[in-house]
């Protein structure tokens, strides 16, 4: 009788055992020591997250202001099988500082809202970070895959920082500014490296300018441009690209809403390096913003 009973215990046991395992099928909990990333998927799985920055694989959390990232989630598994078919739903939400929301979609899979037969699975969530960093913000990326015929979820987080992009020395004497950069018109991304084509169109953007002394209600910009070659020819030079609002002055509020100048350079051999200055300037006061970087343009 007490064989019995230990048969029937350890019997009990096993019971116990596999129906416990089958309820840990395809939960898993990872983190990444070098970027913070934390995943954990109940019955969705992953085989691996890669990170892209600007298409280049490469897994970092701390951004320039712009970059293109890419996170891809290669071999999705655990998804709902419905006439040969799955389901996937992919949501993404950027916070910032742990309170604010800067990015939301709950729904980057429309395309796939009829299912897919890919088989292996890879789904991707993107984003631009053209975020802002004056003041050193922390942003965490969230990712959820979920199924729509199914149960199963997939979680995974990315804390990361943006840095200002370091082409431009920028220096400011009372003048404010939330981002100044050089975009690339052409390619519609920001400028990273000094190469650069002459085929290509460019613009200096200046972005939420304030601080200039009010005048009857209006401040009064100067903007000038130079670039200048290796051997001191002038390519582009404008004295003031606001010349039309010199005498009259402009509405503050729309000169925070964006200053730009463009570059665009005719064929011609050109000696390289290149000098690029720019400055934004207050005609009623000494309030300016310098701007700098050495160009090689191909």
């Amino acid at each position: 009788m007490k064989n019995q009973m230990q048969k029937i215990r350890i019997l009990i046991l096993l019971i116990v055992i596999v129906t416990f395992s089958s309820c840990q099928f395809n939960q898993s909990v990872n983190k990444d020591l070098t970027t913070g990333a934390y995943s954990r998927g109940d019955g969705i799985g992953v085989d691996d997250i890669a990170i892209e920055v600007n298409g280049e694989t490469d897994n970092r959390n701390k951004f320039v202001f712009g970059e293109d990232v890419n996170l891809i989630f290669n071999n999705v598994s655990g998804l709902t099988h419905s006439n040969g078919k799955t389901y996937p739903e992919l949501s993404m939400y950027i916070v910032k500082n742990d309170k604010d929301t800067v990015f939301s979609n709950q729904n980057l899979l429309k395309s796939l809202n009829n299912g897919t037969d890919l088989s292996p699975l890879q789904l991707q969530a993107n984003f631009i970070s053209a975020l802002p960093n004056q003041n050193d913000e922390k942003y965490k990326v969230l990712v959820e895959i979920t199924d729509k015929k199914g149960d199963g979820t997939f979680n995974y987080e990315l804390p990361f920082t943006v840095k200002e992009n370091d082409l431009l020395d920028v220096k400011s004497n009372g003048i404010e500014y939330s981002t100044i950069y050089l975009w690339n018109e052409t390619l519609k991304q920001p400028v990273f490296k000094s190469n650069i084509s002459s085929e290509h169109l460019f613009i200096l953007i200046l972005n939420d300018i304030e601080g200039l002394e009010l005048t009857d209600d209006k401040v009064f910009p100067i903007f000038s441009v130079d670039l200048t070659d290796n051997n001191g020819n002038k390519i582009l030079s404008n004295s003031n690209l606001l010349s039309a609002y010199e005498d009259v002055g402009v509405n503050p509020k729309d000169l925070k809403s964006q200053v730009t100048a463009k570059l665009t350079f005719t064929k011609g051999e050109i000696n390289n390096p290149c000098r690029l200055t720019a400055k934004l300037k207050d005609k009623n006061s000494k309030k300016e913003v310098n701007i700098s970087t050495e160009l090689n343009i191909n």
